[in-house]
């Protein structure tokens, strides 16, 4: 039976998928693997003896990104990396990997070993999706820019028939095309501020404000519609003030469109909490409820540009699942973070927000 080291050994040896390179302490080759032949390009007595940059874009040689590496792993332990690399043939791969110092008894640096992987094929993935996601993106603002001119002729043509002498018969057709407007008009808003949020043109305007303040203000634009389900609707604040650097009106956008989706989201007759306090150097609220919830499959993607599950798609009062999407981005300006749990479908949801401290 084989020992360990020579299982180790076969194991090096006809590996092909992984580039494993042994340096010394200045990163220079001195042990070439056949893996690192076979993603490379380069044999062993082509690598041993040179320096790592070898397989640097000049680019990344420039900016001194081999020895910014070496230095990293001595550091820290270990220097992870996804860059592109140069193989013999002068094409480039994107390659992932770990540099880590390999130390003696006494703790000095002896040398280092890198192992790399290479991950083209994933990478042009992802620069598809972007590509994909940046196209959709400004198809998503042309179109919004194209549904908002007719609105304003819209709703002024309802506006003159009102006024009109002798058509009090047609109010109520006239309220329908009225709140239907108004329905058109608050999808392409939010179509804009999506479009807005993924090109990074949302603008803030920070100064420290008090979070219980916002908060507040929130639950009062919100609290008609829950009275109006018939929610329990609570609001649960610390008495003291949280100072937060933040923008008071985009902040308040982030409360309000939270709370409306869990009013939304919940029947009537359930239950919807704003809840806040301090956790650390953070100041944090969370949005509770015990709607309809979010299924485990769902939970990853809730954030996303036009995230709606079916089964909640009949509660959405024509929304496109927007809101989140820029509820993330908005708190992500603030230094924040926004998460989500849910037990499951008909288990109710959590949004935590949380946002650091106003530091003076």
């Amino acid at each position: 039976m084989a020992t360990p080291d020579e299982l180790l050994r076969l194991l090096l040896d006809q590996n092909r998928d992984h580039a494993i390179i042994l340096l010394d302490p200045a990163g220079t080759v001195v042990g070439w693997l056949p893996g690192a032949e076979a993603v490379f390009g380069y044999a062993a007595a082509e690598m041993v003896g040179r320096p790592l940059s070898t397989i640097f874009t000049p680019e990344d040689r420039e900016r001194g990104a081999h020895e910014h590496e070496l230095g990293v792993a001595r550091a820290d332990g270990r220097a992870e990396d996804d860059r592109w690399q140069v193989r013999r043939d002068g094409t480039r791969i994107w390659a992932g990997g770990v540099l880590v110092p390999l130390r003696d008894p006494a703790g000095a640096v002896v040398g280092f070993g890198k192992v790399l992987r290479d991950r083209t094929d994933v990478k042009a993935q992802v620069d598809a999706l972007a590509n994909a996601a940046e196209r959709h993106k400004l198809c998503l603002g042309t179109l919004a820019h194209e549904l908002r001119n007719p609105l304003a002729p819209l709703a002024n043509a309802v506006e003159l028939i009102r006024q009109t002498p002798g058509t009090d018969n047609v109010a109520g057709p006239l309220g329908r095309i009225e709140r239907q407007v108004g329905v058109i008009r608050r999808l392409v808003d939010g179509m804009m501020e999506a479009t807005r949020a993924g090109a990074g043109k949302l603008k803030l305007h920070l100064r420290a404000v008090h979070l219980e303040d916002v908060l507040t203000g929130a639950a009062d634009c919100c609290r008609p519609q829950a009275e109006q389900r018939r929610q329990d609707f609570k609001v649960l604040l610390l008495p003291g003030p949280t100072v937060v650097e933040a923008d008071p009106d985009r902040l308040h956008q982030v409360a309000v469109n939270l709370l409306a989706n869990a009013i939304k989201y919940t029947p009537e007759g359930g239950g919807v909490w704003l809840k806040a306090t301090v956790e650390g150097g953070d100041a944090v609220f969370r949005v509770e409820d015990n709607g309809c919830g979010i299924a485990p499959g769902m939970l990853p993607r809730i954030f996303d540009l036009f995230t709606q599950e079916a089964e909640s798609a009949d509660q959405s009062q024509g929304g496109l699942g927007l809101g989140l999407s820029v509820v993330k981005e908005l708190v992500s300006l603030h230094g924040g973070t926004v998460q989500v749990r849910s037990e499951g479908r008909g288990k109710g949801s959590e949004f935590t927000v949380r946002l650091p401290l106003c530091r003076a």
